[in-house]
């Protein structure tokens, strides 16, 4: 039976090997896309819930003059203000962002009938419905309607502007981070190139998510349609610092390049 072989020698038992992409790293980039998602989303439908009101209103005013001078009547007027009402806020909901229809849906998930509306103001004028109400009864509830066309949800507009001014607040907590970044970069022009990916993966990735939502989650589900876009967008931006370390030697060529 043959010796067994013996070999001797020093060996290499530990070694230092660097990640391409730490934790760390995928951690902040997720969170830099999430929160300029969010922070975009915010921003975007308080402009909305803004021009949603001020067409409502202007629609109220317009329709209420109608009235005045003759050429409708005041039932002409709450049917007419009912449907644009619900048209407008339909129109405004294709602008919106996935959380904040789930939001609105959460609300309301249906726009009101003419007659769910009649009895609405019917109950709330002379507690009945209103098909039991007088005449005078009846035209009262219709100015209320007029009125009520292009009144504010003060409740509703308050927390559309504070999302607003958070929205501004995650943009710049987002820049601080990706100013950190490039400020401390050995390569200022690569690593802006780099955050510019990430940030923008982000904003693509909660996008792409949103537009899911509805079937995955149903009409009105605030929380899933937060997590599906905060998914999305946390996915987004470690996909976008994925490939921005792909293209690590092309971005460090084009720091070299004089482009003005």
């Amino acid at each position: 039976m043959a010796e067994p072989l013996l070999v001797t020698g020093s060996y290499v038992v530990q070694k230092a090997h660097e990640l391409e992409n730490s934790p760390l790293d995928m951690a902040i980039a997720g969170m830099e896309g999430a929160a300029t998602r969010f922070s975009i989303d915010a921003i975007s439908d308080a402009k909305t819930r803004t021009s949603y009101m001020n067409n409502i209103k202007r629609m109220s005013i317009q329709t209420k003059e109608e009235v005045a001078a003759g050429k409708l009547t005041a039932r002409e007027g709450a049917e007419f203000c009912q449907e644009m009402r619900n048209r407008i806020l339909e129109e405004h909901r294709k602008f919106t962002s996935a959380q904040g229809v789930a939001y609105a849906e959460r609300k309301k998930k249906l726009p009101p009938t003419l007659q769910e509306t009649l009895d609405k103001y019917a109950l709330r004028t002379a507690q009945v419905e209103y098909a039991q109400l007088t005449p005078e009864q009846k035209s009262k509830v219709y100015y209320e309607i007029l009125d009520a066309a292009g009144r504010d949800n003060a409740p509703v507009t308050r927390g559309t502007k504070q999302l607003r001014i958070m929205g501004k607040v995650g943009l710049l907590v987002t820049a601080t981070f990706a100013v950190y970044e490039i400020m401390n970069a050995d390569n200022k022009v690569k690593e802006t190139a780099r955050q510019g990916i990430i940030i923008g993966g982000g904003a693509a990735g909660g996008s792409l998510a949103g537009l899911g939502v509805s079937a995955f989650c149903g009409p009105g589900a605030l929380a899933c349609a937060v997590a599906i876009v905060l998914a999305g967008s946390i996915v987004g931006g470690i996909a976008g610092s994925a490939v921005a370390d792909s293209f690590d030697e092309e971005l460090e060529e084009f720091s070299k390049w004089d482009v003005q």
